[in-house]
């Protein structure tokens, strides 16, 4: 999800529109606090260490967000408390008799991951908030065999006052904003579903020691809002920290009809986006998230990731070994549709890529320094066809034929022929196609090509063929071999 962000805010910024990279990390889930537990550290440097391994894995793969948003951080906190307030002047936070799951033996209440048991929907294993597996929202009463991951025994269900968002006061108003949207039709569908068959009241507060701490109402001041609506409100944080540094207004921002909020998730995070965090912005007037790319689960060789089982990989350590531009091209193709169960890894793949790769550097090589070869033709019908697919694939979130288009435009490039002379049109543009993907090489090959001015576009009608001397490529190649121990290295891990 964060190189398909990446990906679509480089095309964006290469066409002429401002667009930012906004994300962050969650500090106030149960994950952290389970795993503080089990290393026996506090919670807060193993929520620091998380970051610090999210934060080197995006630097591995050269991306780098415009903001990245701790929980934990202030101004996040008063975001939360502030959208909080909002949905509650106007009406839709309201307070609810509730159940939540607690353990006699510890004697505390169990949140999300603290409680474990079987989806009332699918019967697969799941924790107490959110099923991954059909990404139902569950309630603490319906999980079934709930199982505190502290001490494994059994959970009893103990009454509470929380406060709920009430959708269904807005319900048919939403139901339209969605039913109007461009979301994909299966994303579309499913909550929509949701909304005319299964729809009630979300809650939002929960007895748990870390989070944003709710003062009012009174009976319920001292729980904490649900990791589901402000770890991902972090998105308005990191905004409203954009407008402060651009000198904006936060709700002007909101407001303008030029504003787009496209979100990335994986399919984990399919319902509280979808529903929630559009159901936080269309009740307070702005406009529904303009479009949503979700993300089946990676996996790794045919099966599911698992770190629990070591049958995972991670990027900066694939990084160390592989080319970025390799690694970030292939793991871009494999980015499906949601829906579609075709997010798998594979070495044969990655091998694959690297060979496609060689091939774009081997054409490009043929005429490097050759400039007196290169000709200010412009693009030919069928190339601009191509150009258009790939635009209109990027800015739909469907990457994956933004990828098939690359390869089009390439096996009928002039460069990729054996041809005396090649389009600077094609050369630059062809790089510019690759720019939002493999940025590095795409800059590179530009240089060496049209000089140091040389800037990405899709308009290859203005580039021209620079001038001067032959010289030799004076880089190595970014599509060097996998090297062999790699591949034994990996061929272990699965």
């Amino acid at each position: 999800m964060y190189l398909l962000a990446d990906v679509f805010v480089r095309y964006h910024r290469m066409v002429g529109n401002a667009a930012y990279h906004v994300t962050g990390a969650d500090e106030h889930g149960t994950y952290t606090l389970v795993k503080a537990r089990k290393l026996g550290r506090p919670v807060d440097d193993v929520a620091h260490m998380h970051i610090e391994e999210i934060l080197q894995c995006l630097r591995s793969v050269d991306i780098e967000p415009d903001v990245f948003v701790r929980t934990s951080s202030e101004d996040h906190k008063d975001r939360s408390l502030a959208i909080y307030d909002q949905l509650r002047a106007s009406g839709y936070v309201e307070l609810r008799d509730g159940e939540q799951l607690y353990c006699g033996t510890c004697e505390e209440f169990a949140a999300d991951s603290l409680a474990v048991g079987e989806c009332p929907a699918c019967n697969a294993p799941t924790d107490s908030n959110l099923c991954e597996d059909c990404g139902s929202a569950l309630q603490h009463n319906l999980l079934r065999n709930p199982i505190h991951t502290t001490c494994g025994q059994s959970l009893i269900l103990r009454p509470i006052r929380q406060v709920h968002f009430e959708l269904e006061k807005f319900a048919p108003g939403l139901d339209h904003a969605i039913e109007a949207s461009g979301w994909p039709e299966s994303i579309k569908r499913k909550e929509l579903d949701w909304l005319r068959s299964k729809l009630m009241a979300l809650p939002m507060s929960r007895h748990f020691d870390r989070g944003v701490t709710l003062n009012s109402p009174v009976e319920v001041a001292g729980q904490t809002l649900m990791t589901w609506f402000e770890g991902l409100w972090c998105y308005e944080t990191g905004i409203e920290r954009l407008c402060k540094q651009n000198g904006a207004d936060l709700d002007d921002t909101m407001r303008n009809a030029s504003t787009r909020l496209v979100f990335f998730m994986g399919q984990d995070n399919r319902f509280y986006y979808t529903i929630g965090v559009t159901a936080s912005l269309f009740s307070r007037g702005y406009a529904i998230p303009y479009n949503h790319a979700i993300q089946d689960f990676y996996k790794l060789e045919g099966a599911k990731f698992s770190t629990s089982r070591d049958h995972a990989v991670w990027a900066d350590e694939v990084a160390a070994d592989i080319d970025t531009n390799v690694l970030r091209y292939y793991l871009a193709s494999i980015a499906k549709p949601f829906g579609a169960n075709d997010n798998d890894f594979l070495i044969e793949g990655l091998l694959q890529t690297a060979a496609r790769i060689r091939a774009f550097e081997t054409a490009l090589r043929k005429y490097a320094g050759c400039n007196e070869t290169l000709t200010a033709d412009k693009l030919t019908v069928e190339q601009n066809h191509n150009v258009k697919r790939y635009s209109e694939a990027v800015q739909d979130l469907r990457v994956w034929d933004a990828m098939d288009a690359i390869d089009a435009f390439f096996d009928v490039a002039s460069f990729s022929r054996a041809d005396t002379s090649v389009s600077a049109a094609e050369v630059s543009v062809f790089l510019s196609l690759l720019n939002p993907v493999t940025p590095m090489l795409a800059a590179r090959y530009g240089a060496f090509f049209f000089g140091a001015g040389w800037r990405p576009g899709l308009d290859g009608g203005t580039i021209r063929p620079s001038t001067g001397l032959r010289k030799p490529v004076d880089f190595p190649l970014f599509s060097d071999p996998i090297p062999e121990a790699f591949i034994e290295a990996y061929e272990r891990t699965i």
